[in-house]
Parts: C-alpha cells; sequence; structure tokens
C-alpha cells in the first residue's frame, strides 16, 4: 500500500502460510518492523518460533534493551545469575612416597602412630635435653594443677618424663594423659605430671 492523504505507508512481508491458510509474516509501517517496535517497547515477547526468522537478531536486542528498563512486560524481570562453570582438573594419578618409620602405638579401635625414622634422633635430643632442664630444675610436687587441653610432662613406668597433653581430669584425682610423641594413653595421679617448660611447648 502507499502512502495516500497522510496514510502512512504500510507493507505486509509473507514468509509463509498455514494449515488453515492464513499467511505468516511481518507487518512494516513506514520502514520500521512492528514486531520489533512492540518488542523494544515492551509490550510483547519474543517467541521462540522467530529463532527460524531474518529478524531474530534484531528482535532478542529489541528484547534485552526493554528487559534493562523492566517496564511493562517485564516489570518484574530479574535476571538469572549466570552460574560459573568450575573446570574440572583431571585427577593425577597417585604416586607412592614410602618413608621408613617406627610404629610406637597401636589402639585398640586400630589406629596407629608412627614416628618418621629420618627425624627420629631430633626426637631423643629433644627429650634428652627437656630431662636435663627438668634434673636441673626439679618440678615441685603438686605446683601443677592439671586442666584438659593443658601440655606437661608425665613420668612413664620406666621413670622418664615424657611429654603429654591433659585429655580428662575425673573428680577423684586422676588424670587421663595422651604421650603426643608416641601415641599411648595413660592414667596417672597428678604427683606423676609437671609443667612442660615452656622451651619445650609443641605449639
Amino acid at each position: 500500500a502507499h502512502e495516500v492523504a497522510g496514510i502512512p505507508q504500510v507493507e505486509v512481508e509473507v514468509e509463509s502460510m498455514d494449515k488453515a491458510g492464513n499467511f505468516i509474516g511481518w507487518l512494516h509501517i513506514e520502514g520500521v518492523n512492528l514486531s520489533v517496535a512492540l518488542v523494544e517497547q515492551a509490550l510483547s515477547r519474543v517467541h521462540f518460533t522467530a529463532e527460524r526468522s531474518p529478524y531474530c537478531k534484531a528482535l532478542l536486542a529489541a528484547q534485552d534493551t526493554a528487559k534493562q528498563r523492566k517496564e511493562k512486560v517485564w516489570s518484574h524481570y530479574e535476571e538469572t545469575p549466570v552460574e560459573e562453570v568450575v573446570p574440572v582438573l583431571e585427577e593425577k594419578e597417585r604416586t607412592a612416597n614410602y618413608k621408613p618409620v617406627f610404629v610406637t602405638e597401636i589402639t585398640d579401635d586400630l589406629h596407629f602412630y608412627v614416628q618418621d625414622v629420618e627425624t627420629g634422633a631430633q626426637l631423643e635430643k629433644l627429650m634428652e635435653n627437656m630431662r636435663a632442664e627438668v634434673g636441673a630444675h626439679p618440678p615441685v610436687e603438686g605446683s601443677f594443677v592439671p586442666r584438659r587441653g593443658d601440655f606437661c610432662i608425665a613420668k612413664f613406668v620406666d621413670g622418664e618424663w615424657y611429654r603429654a597433653r591433659v585429655e580428662k581430669v575425673e573428680s577423684g584425682g586422676k588424670v587421663h594423659i595422651f604421650y603426643i610423641d608416641y601415641g599411648n594413653k595413660e592414667t596417672l595421679p597428678p604427683s606423676r605430671l609437671a609443667p612442660l617448660p615452656p622451651a619445650f611447648s609443641p605449639r
């Protein structure tokens, strides 16, 4: 149709025909695609069938613009956050790294404790220095009040002092301790416990 006496120029672009014989196409007014204009003004949404149309890009661009304004048909639009895709790293094949160790304790529930053979001499030297310190400054019996979580030294059955941690204190005076360098546990009276010299604290 041509513009006559102020009537705007209208063009109908037919793409196909449906089964009922109806035309499927586009309406252009003064060179403007009416569908794109309606979408851009947030008066309509893009139908999925538009993907096959030559105007698909223009329609989607118009819809994105309308969404940002959040008005009319998009007044309650909330943008769906894009999920970050974290690449899954392929697990490298495990390689065995064997080290010689001493097994120092195996518990009833099959937990075990070990010492690295390579650092065993360092532990022996630490024990030697600690016992020399205790020998030079003997602890006063009763000076240590055990509390759960405290580090201390405990006199083992062999008569030597070892580093330990208080696990539990019973009302009857019995103290449950854990030998931190060897993994074994024991229940002792407070008289066989003493403060751990600060220089030998594991912290």
